[in-house]
Parts: structure tokens; C-alpha cells; sequence
């Protein structure tokens, strides 16, 4: 049984290089269930309902991305405003997703390191997605944080998967092998 629901959310239809090998990686455990959203949107955009009965049957909810200008790719924040509907993800009472945690999982072009008041990007990865968190938050998640890659070099790609995929799991608190 799938317990963890891995959401990729980079908008090209075929994966390559680290986003591939991340995917692979993530496949290859069976207590992940994985979608790629360019392929569940098929430029037709989402169906609310089928992506809100895949969250309703896990655990916890990673939605990885690449960071697009400070923030996450159109698709990703269509696929959010198509699933986390009042009256399914939220009422007027709070939030209805109590029972899921949820990562954010980047990868960036730019060091690590330049996401810092003293960086050149001016503020820390958290500060730039705010947004995600308290998206989540409000819609009752367990937000347990976010995990990020960097600038990864063509011959560390499989390397670069294994360790993302390792902070991934060390924030559901899950061992990295099945």
C-alpha cells in the first residue's frame, strides 16, 4: 500500500536528468504513489476530483517542483487551486486535511547558499515559499517542511536523486529504504 503520495510538478511532459532520476528513485519504493502532473494535466487541465480521492487514500504529501522565479511553475499552482476546494481541503471552521503531512521538495539552479539575507537572492528558501506552507497549514497539514537541491552537476545526478529523496524521507520520518 502506497502510504506517501510524491507529486512532480515540473511542467515539461518528459522528465530528464535529475528530475528523471529523482522520479526513478522515488518509483522505486512501493510505499510512494507517484503523479506526474504535466502528464495528469495533459493541457486539459486537472481533475479536482480524482487528485483529491489520491490524497484522501495517503499519509503525507510531498510536491516537488523546480523553482520557477521564486516561486513554483503555473501548472503547480493551477493543480493547487484545482484540488484544495472549499468544502474539501477547508470550510469556514478551519481546515479539513488534519490527518496528512505535507513536504515541499525544490530543485534550484542557484547555490544554496545565495538563499540568505546575505546571498544574492536577498532572502531564504522558506521566505520565497511562505506561500506553500501556509497553503498547507490552512488547509490542515502537517507541514514538515522543505528540502532542496541545488545546481546539480551532470555527473552527481543519481547522487543529488538519492539525497533529496533521503531528506524527503528523513521529513516524513521514514527510513530511506523500503
Amino acid at each position: 500500500m502506497n502510504n506517501h503520495l510524491f507529486l512532480f510538478g515540473h511542467p515539461e511532459m518528459a522528465p530528464t536528468g535529475f528530475q528523471a532520476s529523482l522520479i526513478s528513485r522515488v518509483q522505486d519504493d512501493p510505499r510512494f504513489e507517484v503523479r506526474i502532473l504535466s502528464q495528469e494535466h495533459g493541457g486539459i487541465g486537472f481533475n479536482a476530483r480524482e487528485e483529491q480521492q489520491c490524497i484522501a487514500s495517503v499519509q503525507s504529501v510531498t510536491l516537488h517542483f523546480p523553482l520557477f522565479w521564486y516561486s513554483m511553475p503555473a501548472m503547480v499552482k493551477e493543480w493547487i487551486d484545482t484540488v484544495f476546494t472549499l468544502g474539501w481541503a477547508f470550510d469556514q471552521n478551519g481546515g479539513l486535511l488534519t490527518n496528512h503531512s505535507f513536504v515541499c521538495s525544490v530543485s534550484i539552479g542557484a547555490k544554496l547558499e545565495s538563499y540568505s539575507s546575505e546571498g544574492s537572492n536577498g532572502h531564504s528558501l522558506d521566505t520565497y515559499l511562505l506561500h506553500v506552507q501556509r497553503t498547507m497549514s490552512y488547509a490542515g497539514m502537517n507541514y514538515l517542511g522543505l528540502v532542496a537541491t541545488d545546481q546539480i552537476q551532470p555527473d552527481a545526478v543519481e547522487l543529488s536523486a538519492d539525497r533529496q529523496f533521503e531528506a524527503i524521507c528523513q521529513k516524513l520520518g521514514i527510513s530511506a529504504k523500503a
